[in-house]
């Protein structure tokens, strides 16, 4: 039996965005006539993984869970070996260290359990048995192991081809960490890289503040890798701060947050992201509410770490963006994403006074929808998933 593959990196917006990539390609082979395939999702957070791919297809995809029970199968097996490649240590550093002492043998053993039949299971726990040799093509969102399986497609998830990031990062001045580790995992990215069919780099991205770089041979250009969010007008009990953290384990604890108290609202969270935010941002919650309704006019702002998902909810919005200023332990991702940021006009860095950036990064959301209309006479359109899909199914001849 056919399927599509997908792998992805550490956190919870990769393998959301992936699985709503593939599903975004059955859509299309529907439309065609042609039927749906499985979609084998590697399950690396076995507490949450489940819950939260539930809540985001319901909501993107109504009904498709119950009219397709077999369409997501979770892969165990895959997931706890991909699990071994995600973020690890207390900082980029230390987690390019991990990377590059146990590549190899994670690798192999991935390829090993890609290389035969396999049991998965169904969102209702159902087991069935597939062979994982079938995979008909693979999706991947910075992608974190090199499966060699057939017909690859990487989106950068606007964080660009990850041998690219790394090679900025070691001659880049600003980045204090150690270059060792960098050097290090330098190959081993750029075996991650093989083998892709096509690149999609989304705009804005990681690399948007260098006019000057030019597209590698196989990549193209997309609108943001995100569902545009549609008007909300759920009624909340006051204005706030919509505030967004990340699935990566140790940064949502840090201290990289704490500028949001000193701005003198109450905060919006997401139920899942809630429960691993400090209690001192705990506090100051005034309503869980799901990202998917932060297009919401008693949302004044939205802050959060420079990750793209976040900045592209918010300029597509047009709400004011506010991020904390670099971390010098954090990934290189984030200083480039900041540059971007500032470059484009789409939200403000915190340095000093958290309430002046806060007047700034109003400033700039009212002339943000000029942007956003250039992207969409750019591309015709600002939902980057489907854009994506749709350029995939005519490569695969659907």
């Amino acid at each position: 039996m056919k399927y599509i593959a997908i792998t992805f990196a550490h956190g919870n917006g990769p393998y959301v965005r992936t699985v709503n990539w593939a599903i975004e390609l059955n859509n299309i082979r529907e439309e065609k006539n042609l039927s749906r395939i499985p979609i084998v999702v590697p399950l690396i957070y076995p507490d949450s993984q489940e819950e939260i791919l539930r809540r985001e297809i319901n909501f993107t995809n109504p009904g498709l869970i119950e009219r397709n029970p077999q369409e997501i199968l979770f892969d165990i097996g895959y997931g706890g070996l991909l699990s071994l490649l995600m973020f690890k240590g207390k900082d980029y550093s230390e987690n390019l260290e991990f990377l590059a002492k146990e590549y190899f043998g994670v690798e192999s053993k991935i390829r090993n359990h890609l290389d035969g039949k396999r049991r998965v299971k169904t969102f209702k726990g159902t087991d069935l048995e597939i062979d994982l040799r079938d995979a008909e093509l693979q999706l991947g969102l910075n992608n974190r192991v090199q499966t060699y399986l057939p017909n690859q497609f990487y989106t950068a998830g606007g964080a660009g081809p990850f041998d690219e990031l790394l090679q900025r990062a070691i001659v880049d001045s600003e980045i204090k960490l150690n270059k060792k580790p960098m050097k290090k995992v330098l190959p081993i990215a750029r075996r991650m890289m093989e083998n892709q069919r096509i690149i999609f780099s989304n705009e804005p991205g990681v690399f948007s503040y260098d006019p000057n770089r030019k597209l590698l041979n196989n990549e193209v250009h997309t609108p943001p890798f995100v569902y545009p969010l549609l008007k909300d007008e759920t009624e909340l009990p006051e204005k706030g701060i919509y505030l967004r953290g990340t699935g990566i384990k140790g940064i949502n604890e840090s201290a990289i947050y704490d500028s949001v108290l000193k701005l003198g609202f109450g905060l919006f969270v997401s139920e899942f992201e809630m429960k691993s935010f400090p209690e001192r941002i705990r506090e100051r919650i005034i309503t869980i509410l799901d990202p998917s309704k932060m297009n919401n006019p008693n949302i004044i702002a939205v802050y959060g770490r420079a990750g793209w998902s976040s900045v592209w909810f918010s300029h597509l919005a047009e709400k004011p963006f506010l991020t904390p200023e670099y971390q010098k332990k954090d990934d290189p991702e984030m200083l480039f994403n900041e540059r971007g940021i500032e470059k484009l006009g789409i939200g403000a860095i915190i340095r000093n006074d958290p309430k002046f950036s806060l007047e700034k990064a109003k400033d700039l959301s009212g002339k943000v929808s000029g942007y956003n209309n250039s992207l969409k006479k750019r591309f015709g359109t600002l939902d980057g998933i489907r854009y994506c899909a749709e350029i995939v199914a005519k490569e695969m001849n659907y």
